[in-house]
């Protein structure tokens, strides 16, 4: 199964469109947003038949539906979701990684930084998609695309 993954959309519909378009194009069937900001993909799983887990960040307000934190599991593969913020995931992956295995999570996934991370640490795959719609540093803007692989996950970026 393919997994979509972006994150700080922060309220551009355009970007969050070209990213749709680019999932659809792949044939994802279900899209993690990792926050800032969550109502970007309201209605994004009606419109192009997928399923949208989104999770708050830190210019999203946690609800009953985004929560900062959620762990899902796909064809055998557990996934930690989260914006990053609340583990200080610019100065090191150590909490976001160590959160993960407490969790059982084969996979950690985070944003806030605007730039792209695909790499294990600890034991952990570690994906960052980067920004779909302000990205920082070298980074264009971006995406990620997971293949859930018969239950070993492989994962790549892509510019959009």
């Amino acid at each position: 199964m393919m997994i979509g993954v972006l994150s700080d959309t922060h309220g551009n519909v355009m970007a969050v469109d070209r990213a749709f378009r680019f999932f659809a194009d792949h044939g994802v069937a279900t899209v993690f947003h990792l926050g800032d900001k969550c109502c970007d993909v309201l209605d994004k799983d009606t419109q192009y038949n997928m399923r949208v887990v989104c999770v708050a960040g830190n210019v999203d307000y946690p609800s009953d539906d985004n929560t900062y934190e959620e762990v899902v599991e796909i064809d055998g593969i557990t996934f930690l979701l989260t914006h990053g913020h609340t583990f200080d995931v610019r100065s090191s992956l150590g909490p976001l990684t160590a959160k993960a295995q407490e969790k059982g999570c084969q996979v950690a996934l985070y944003g806030h930084t605007h730039q792209p991370f695909n790499a294990r640490v600890n034991g952990i795959l570690v994906i960052n998609p980067g920004s779909a719609a302000q990205p920082r540093g070298a980074s264009q803007a971006s995406v990620a695309l997971i293949d859930t692989n018969e239950g070993r996950p492989l994962a790549a970026v892509h510019w959009l």
